[in-house]
């Protein structure tokens, strides 16, 4: 059995669904915890916007009149709320792969020979939560959108081509059994092979679909993010020299 067979519906799920192109520039590391906001320059946290709204820079803090006050509790709520969903999409690709594992076992009904691949699904989602969870709190990195255009995009391809070797393991495995005890003709092997098929890229393609409009409608809110974020900016002057995001 050729390899596409199963890699060619499970590599139909692009990673530009999870790749989304976004015209927002991130140009520091945005961290959030303990319903802190934080952005970080070479690695130290420069400015905060703590839990009570007040805001630090350098450690120093700056006085705010109600009105700023109001006007950056409304904008931190906000990150809080839009930034975190980043991280779901970068798992959605582990989710997708996990639901063609689990089409692939239920028809074969041998769960046993797709371990491996559901170990390397389990593997890729560990690392795509990682990239936004490294110390536990969510970071969203500097350049997030460039680098999921090109390293992260990369990395989800090239695990979807080993999930995908490791699933025609599985199939193989399976079928070979039915086939030696004398359950399964060739013939009905190769309609089981094209039913499959046609059952998968129509499961991708929806999926897919999906993901691309979870990642649209991301995108718009981090647009949303960076506009109120130069309103902000007029309000309070400070936040200048220390943005979230361009656009």
């Amino acid at each position: 059995m050729k390899k596409t067979v199963i890699a060619l519906p499970l590599l139909a799920c692009s990673a530009g669904s999870f790749a989304q192109s976004c015209p927002v520039n991130v140009p520091n590391d945005i961290h959030i915890s303990d319903e802190q906001v934080s952005v970080y320059q070479g690695g130290e946290p420069k400015l905060l916007i703590d839990q009570d709204n007040q805001l630090f820079i350098n450690g120093e803090q700056v006085a705010l009149s109600d009105q700023q006050m109001q006007a950056l509790q409304s904008y931190s709520e906000h990150v809080k709320s839009y930034l975190p969903k980043m991280a779901e999409l970068a798992d959605d690709g582990a989710s997708i792969a996990q639901e063609v594992i689990d089409e692939l076992s239920a028809h074969f009904g041998e769960g046993d020979a797709f371990a491996g691949a559901e170990q390397l699904v389990d593997e890729y989602s560990t690392k795509a939560k990682q990239k936004f969870y490294p110390e536990g709190e969510f970071v969203m990195p500097a350049d997030v959108f460039g680098s999921m255009e090109t390293d992260w995009k990369q990395e989800f391809e090239d695990a979807l081509k080993h999930i995908s070797v490791e699933s025609v393991s599985g199939v193989i495995a399976s079928l070979s059994e039915e086939m030696k005890s004398g359950d399964l003709s060739f013939s009905e092997f190769q309609t089981q092979l094209s039913e499959l098929k046609k059952s998968l890229q129509k499961k991708i393609r929806q999926r897919s679909g999906e993901v691309a409009e979870q990642a649209g409608s991301v995108c718009e809110s981090i647009e949303g993010l960076a506009e109120e974020e130069q309103q902000l900016q007029k309000v309070i002057p400070e936040l200048k020299d220390y943005p979230m995001f361009y656009i």
